[in-house]
């Protein structure tokens, strides 16, 4: 009986080495998965896999990306939340993340405490652009049109969980305008319609924006950072166009799920912010407009909080509802 009992014991202790997870100073020991929470193709499937083959040389094993489209992220982000807190399953998330947490619906996870913060990866405002068929050439003017013709101008909207459309919400809002929103399930078609006139305007990635107003196609007349981009320093804020709260900044940022270890997020952030000074990763993301932004999971952690409580305020003042 007493060999049987040790016997057991020897099962059950292997059995619990097998599953604890390898300690911080081995990692990786094994391939590395970026949740991304969005369709190939766009920005963020960009930034994954930039991101996935610059840190796979690093790390010295594969970094996989995974595309989990659906439920406006939270399919994705629940995966991350309920997986192993050991450094091998990362979400590439956007302030879309903030925003879910902001409408106070019922989630399968807790946006702030289900996670660790490891690392900010892109900012980037949004430029609000009007087709040139609409006449007008700077922020005022577009008040007084809209002031002039109430409900006939349109927008393109991507829908309650986006930036764009809490944005432009907002925007109405402090300028007393009633413009149509109409909604899109994506971007690229949002953007196509403002580029042919179907739609009069929308909001878009500052650098993509400035690029078509550049080129003739639109017209820039704002953007939405709290200050003038890099990347469009002609462009004038909404902020400094006689709305000086308004600030809406979009951001990519990679989080693991809650109790991975810190040393873990620590050499995840250090090796992130030197990939992310890389002049070829900064060139790349530039394609898809996207600026580099780099800092540590305590100031990670801080921006995603000070969104949550912003866009909670903005979805107050509209009175927006998610899914509508």
């Amino acid at each position: 009986m007493k060999r049987f009992l040790l016997g057991c014991a020897a099962v059950a202790i292997g059995a619990l080495a097998l599953a604890t997870p390898a300690p911080a100073s081995e990692y990786p020991s094994q391939p590395v998965r970026i949740v991304v929470p969005f369709a190939p193709g766009g920005g963020t499937d960009v930034a994954a896999r930039t991101l996935a083959e610059r840190l796979a040389p690093i790390l010295g094993k594969p970094v996989l990306v995974e595309n989990r489209p659906g439920g406006n992220s939270v399919i994705a982000s629940k995966i991350v939340a309920s997986a192993a807190p050991d450094g091998y399953t990362l979400l590439l998330t956007t302030d879309i993340h903030a925003i879910n947490a902001a409408y106070g619906n019922a989630l399968p996870y807790d946006s702030v405490s289900d996670f660790a913060f490891v690392a900010q990866l892109t900012t980037s405002p949004l430029m609000l652009v009007a087709h040139p068929s609409l006449g007008v050439h700077a922020l005022t003017e577009l008040v007084t049109l809209a002031r002039s013709r109430p409900g006939r101008l349109t927008f393109a909207s991507l829908g309650p969980s986006s930036p764009h459309y809490l944005g432009f919400e907002w925007f109405k809002r402090l300028a007393g305008i009633d413009i149509v929103d109409v909604p899109y399930k994506g971007g690229g078609q949002a953007l196509a319609d403002n580029l042919g006139g179907q739609i009069d305007l929308s909001l878009v990635v500052a650098g993509n924006g400035i690029r078509h107003a550049r080129a003739g196609k639109l017209v820039a007349l704002a953007v939405t950072g709290p200050t003038r981009a890099a990347v469009a320093a002609e462009v004038p804020a909404i902020a400094e166009s006689g709305y000086p709260e308004f600030s809406i900044v979009n951001w990519y940022a990679i989080l693991a799920p809650a109790g991975t270890p810190e040393a873990i997020v620590i050499r995840l952030n250090r090796e992130i912010g030197k990939i992310l000074r890389e002049p070829a990763v900064i060139e790349r993301l530039a394609g898809v407009g996207l600026e580099p932004a780099t800092g540590s999971p305590a100031e990670l952690a801080a921006l995603i909080r000070r969104d949550i409580d912003k866009y909670r305020r903005i979805i107050a003042l509209t009175g927006a509802k998610a899914g509508e």
